[in-house]
């Protein structure tokens, strides 16, 4: 597999992995809470919880490895109407639900559908293979039927020179209360059977940010515009 897909598999993990993932936000509800977190460099539960040692001669043989302490980087991007993320196929990524989820001792009740224009959260999620391998087990290529000189009169998207890039902020530059308890445990739901989590429990415990502990992780979950970067912690 790896002579056959060079580009998208890998020999740590065992799996194909896209070259990059999108998730294209399109109808955001007024009262509506789903960033999407992203862990740049680690593509399972698993990675979470690696060694530093390891984590780092693991990235090595992936051709990466700008992971510096230990620290897991994490990146939320808020769900904003018209919004387009595109990041690494590799990177692991989930939308908690409550926004604060990884905080809870437990949930009760069940999740906010209606109305949709409070509650309501429609995305496209999308991802792009390179042209000169295979596609992913079970999956056509596209037929373009189109073509690719077609007119289109109903345009729903802005010409990409109109696109905004928005930076990504540290959370060390956000103001929040000062707080001694940086070491408040963060618990990181994880999907996908054993093999594809790549660890045998269902939750990742990690520490909170040493900036804010867990009151700065809470306050870039529930920013709606703002993306930010934080670094949490191994246990």
């Amino acid at each position: 597999l790896e002579s056959k897909f060079s580009a998208t598999y890998s020999n740590t993990h065992g799996f194909r992995f896209p070259s990059n993932g999108h998730v294209l936000y399109l109808q955001v509800g007024s009262e509506v809470k789903g960033p999407t977190c992203v862990f740049p460099s680690r593509s399972s539960g698993g990675d979470l919880l690696q060694s530093n040692e390891h984590h780092e001669k693991a990235c090595a043989t992936e051709g990466d490895n700008h992971q510096d302490n230990g620290d897991i980087k994490l990146v939320t991007v808020p769900a904003v109407s018209g919004r387009l993320l595109r990041f690494d196929g590799q990177d692991l990524h989930a939308v908690p639900r409550p926004h604060d989820l990884w905080m809870l001792p437990f949930v009760k009740g069940g999740a906010e559908y209606k109305p949709e224009e409070v509650w309501g959260r429609s995305v496209i999620l999308f991802n792009v293979w390179p042209g000169e391998e295979d596609p992913p087990l079970n999956v056509s290529l596209d037929s373009n039927e189109g073509g690719e000189g077609e007119a289109h009169t109903n345009e729903l998207c802005n010409a990409f020179s109109e696109w905004d890039e928005v930076d990504v902020v540290q959370n060390t530059q956000i103001e929040v209360p000062d707080t001694q308890e940086s070491n408040q445990s963060v618990k990181v739901w994880l999907l996908g059977n054993e093999r594809r989590r790549g660890y045998p429990m269902r939750t990742a415990n990690l520490l909170s940010p040493a900036h804010g502990g867990r009151e700065s992780l809470r306050k870039a979950l529930s920013e709606k515009s703002l993306v930010t970067e934080l670094l949490l912690r191994q246990q």
